[in-house]
């Protein structure tokens, strides 16, 4: 009789099925691999568009992101590190650190990649690699109230975030390089800035 064979073959078949069903997007994918990673660095480009000036302005950030909330992103000349209790924000122009009480919905810069489902909403598009994200509440720090996510569905990264400012200027934050990493390095953490450096305490 060749019941039992077709009986394990369909088996199979929907075994198959329902590990397809099963197996999350791509984006989902990239959410959750951000989200539990310990460590996470990027290197990326945010540039600005601006309408009034007409101009365009690039600039180089590079950010590592630890699993606990702390963070060091540095865009240009200026660093803004979280050390699990402040926030120093460093300008080499004025060669000073402002230091204030860090407060949980203070996201700003880059920090919120590894927080997106928290912090938004994800609707889809007619491109499979473009998603529409929505913020589910204000926040006290300068996070866009919507966003375009653009993914590489293959390597399963991020490769572009677009949004609009306060300012109602196009910034576009284009991911070069992403690692996702076990452990960071505590120095990333550590407010070693130059010596002459002016320090600002903010209560």
């Amino acid at each position: 009789m060749k019941t039992k064979p077709l009986i394990l073959c369909l088996l199979a078949i929907i075994s198959l099925c329902v590990t397809a069903t099963a197996e999350k997007e791509p984006f989902e994918q990239i959410k959750d691999r951000l989200a539990t990673a310990q460590c996470v660095r990027l290197e990326f480009l945010n540039v600005i568009y601006s309408d009034i000036f007409d101009l365009v302005d690039s600039t180089y950030g590079y950010a590592c992101l630890a699993s606990d909330g702390r963070y060091r992103v540095t865009i240009g000349t200026d660093t803004y590190l979280f050390d699990g209790e402040y926030l120093h924000s460093y300008s080499e122009e004025n060669n000073q650190v402002v230091v204030e009480p860090y407060y949980s919905d203070m996201e700003s810069e880059i920090t919120f990649i590894t927080r997106l489902d928290d912090l938004y909403t994800t609707a889809k598009t007619d491109d499979p690699e473009r998603f529409h994200l929505t913020l589910r509440k204000k926040t006290e720090g300068e996070l866009p109230d919507s966003m375009t996510v653009m993914i590489d569905p293959v390597d399963r990264l991020i490769s572009r975030l677009e949004y609009y400012d306060i300012n109602d200027e196009l910034n576009l934050i284009i991911l070069l390089s992403q690692e996702l990493d076990s452990l960071c390095n505590e120095s990333d953490f550590s407010p070693n800035f130059p010596d002459s450096v002016e320090i600002l305490r903010l209560n």
